[in-house]
């Protein structure tokens, strides 16, 4: 995923819910300059944002199962590395499953931005 600096970008993460199956936590990760820091936990207690940097600019969707795409507003140069979304759930005889995904972000500066974005349409000019 490439996002673009100062800008929002998503970094996905989703499943089929499936019956018998309970979503139990939901973390996201981050790994940067061989480190690894944990930047978000869902589980019965609510939503936790737990990298400073990242709190006011990360969400997960609330009300969409299946989705737990990481939501990252106003990027910054820094948040560029691997982002591991972990969802763990619990299935009706009370065992454990744990699914993990790797996401690579690469944050940008925008160079040249596409000079066609000034150009207002004809239909705006008034005749």
């Amino acid at each position: 995923v490439t996002g673009t600096w100062m800008a929002s970008t998503t970094v996905p993460c989703t499943y089929v819910p499936s019956e018998g199956f309970t979503e139990q936590t939901l973390s996201w990760s981050v790994e940067r300059d061989s480190s690894i820091s944990t930047i978000f936990r869902r589980d019965d207690s609510g939503d936790h944002i737990l990298l400073s940097k990242f709190r006011g600019r990360v969400s997960v969707p609330k009300h969409s199962p299946g989705d737990a795409s990481l939501f990252i507003e106003n990027l910054e140069m820094p948040d560029s590395g691997h982002y591991t979304c972990q969802v763990i759930w619990r299935s009706t005889d009370n065992s454990l499953i744990t699914r993990e995904v790797t996401t690579t972000v690469k944050v940008v500066k925008e160079v040249n931005p596409p000079s066609s974005s000034w150009d207002f349409p004809s239909s705006l000019h008034q005749s």
